[in-house]
């Protein structure tokens, strides 16, 4: 397994360390298009373009690895809206798994969800804001 690990670093041209970047920006900004789909479906109004915006910089960073620093920079609201979803979602969880259903657990779950729906809303781009004309 190292060696074959190896042998695909030496194949893309990056050490460990880039390569972990480049593919966590890829899960990151493919699992945001993902959110942004969900997001699309229940409120059509929001995300828009979201999806085929992150898909277009998916394909672009295949085409040109070298180009990840400005995918991440064209990416920024999305990977922030996936970071804040990730970090809420696993807090959700274990608020979860530690206390059950309890009221103070959905209370704390409803306020940690709250902060990825309010940053998508606040990102005019992410939310889709300039399709329904808004400023």
């Amino acid at each position: 397994m190292f060696e074959q690990s190896r042998r695909h670093l030496d194949e893309a041209g990056e050490s460990y360390f880039q390569h972990m970047r480049f593919a966590l920006t890829v899960a990151a900004l493919a699992i945001g298009a993902g959110l942004g789909c969900l997001v699309h479906a229940i409120v059509p109004a929001l995300c828009e373009k979201t999806c085929s915006r992150t898909v277009a910089m998916l394909q672009d960073l295949f085409r040109d690895r070298s180009a990840l620093a400005d995918v991440q920079r064209k990416g920024e609201g999305v990977l922030v809206f996936t970071g804040l979803m990730g970090a809420a979602l696993v807090f959700v969880g274990g608020f979860s798994l530690a206390g059950g259903s309890s009221l103070p657990t959905l209370v704390v779950a409803v306020l940690l969800l709250a902060l990825p729906l309010a940053y998508l809303l606040s990102d005019r781009e992410l939310a889709g804001w300039e399709a329904l004309g808004r400023s």
